[in-house]
């Protein structure tokens, strides 16, 4: 008799056991589950933290207008800039058409004309500008002040902190352009890109751009190349007047 009971009593405990142990287990793995669902919403947001880029905002920026704009800066850079146009195509990408002349130190010769093409194309969630220049006093075809050809201006939601990058070649040499919206104001954002490029301040190309609603490049400014031997080599540009009609009679 007393054998079974202890046989009893040894059943009774392992059956005890046995509970304990399927309801630990299941008590782990809870908290498992439950920090496995929050790193797959952190993954979530980190990847929609960049916002998508909203068409009607950016549309805001851009003067769609009959005044032509002059805007003057160091070296006695100059010019002035028309709007000619917006077109939607079929896929939904957005232009925006720009004609410029310059209006600078140089002047002209023989009344030969100065001018330049700028066009923002909206697609794929980014806004990129091409410059078609035809300029005969200018250094290049693809370019006006900046040293960035068809630059991605904004790639997503125009929030501060959003970022991109983007291949570019500087001088000849490939290298990466990173560009950081830096401020965000009810009516303007300012951008700050930079890329390591030999002959410029502390071995970088830095450019910095401010866009208003309404006005479009309000301001720009950029290390000129030999900024590494002398940092004192500054340049910049901004937007001065708006008129109703042409100061240099080329567009």
């Amino acid at each position: 008799m007393k054998r079974f009971y202890y046989i009893l009593v040894c059943i009774v405990m392992m059956l005890s056991f046995a509970g304990c142990t399927a309801g630990s287990n299941k008590d782990d793995k809870e908290p498992v589950k439950q920090e496995t669902q929050q790193e797959t919403e952190k993954d979530e947001n980190s990847e929609n933290s960049q916002g998508e880029l909203d068409a009607e905002a950016v549309d805001e920026y851009f003067p769609q207008d009959d005044k032509y704009r002059t805007y003057n800066g160091y070296a006695e850079a100059g010019f002035e800039v028309k709007f000619l146009g917006k077109e939607t195509d079929d896929d939904g990408s957005i232009e925006y058409k720009y004609k410029g002349a310059m209006n600078d130190e140089r002047g002209t010769i023989d009344d030969k004309a100065r001018v330049f093409d700028v066009t923002y194309t909206v697609e794929d969630g980014k806004v990129v500008e091409n410059v078609d220049n035809e300029d005969y006093m200018a250094d290049s075809e693809d370019r006006l002040y900046s040293k960035i050809e068809d630059m991605v201006v904004l790639s997503g939601a125009i929030e501060e902190g959003n970022s991109w990058e983007q291949k570019v070649e500087i001088d000849g040499v490939e290298t990466t352009l990173k560009t950081t919206i830096t401020k965000v104001m009810d009516d303007s954002f300012t951008t700050v890109s930079e890329a390591e490029a030999e002959g410029y301040k502390d071995g970088k190309y830095t450019e910095e751009r401010t866009y208003t609603k309404g006005q479009g490049l309000t301001s720009f400014s950029n290390t000129p190349y030999g900024s590494d031997k002398d940092d004192t080599l500054i340049f910049g540009y901004g937007f001065s007047i708006e008129n109703e009609s042409s100061l240099t009679g080329m567009i």
